[in-house]
């Protein structure tokens, strides 16, 4: 569902199973754009990082 106000989006309401997709979709597509190098690198930042709700 989608709510606009005149012509702009102003909110869009969406299922948790697509916000989980949407992530893993943007962590694939900024890593198309590194190098080699920089990818090894923010693949190893990602797996040091807690999961969600850990402390």
């Amino acid at each position: 569902m989608t709510f606009t106000r005149g012509r702009v989006v102003v909110a869009e309401l969406r299922p948790a199973s697509w916000l989980d997709w949407l992530e893993e979709w943007a962590m694939h597509g900024r890593q198309g754009y590194m190098d080699p190098r920089q990818l090894k690198a923010f693949v190893e930042f990602l797996d040091r990082q807690p999961s969600v709700g850990e402390e």
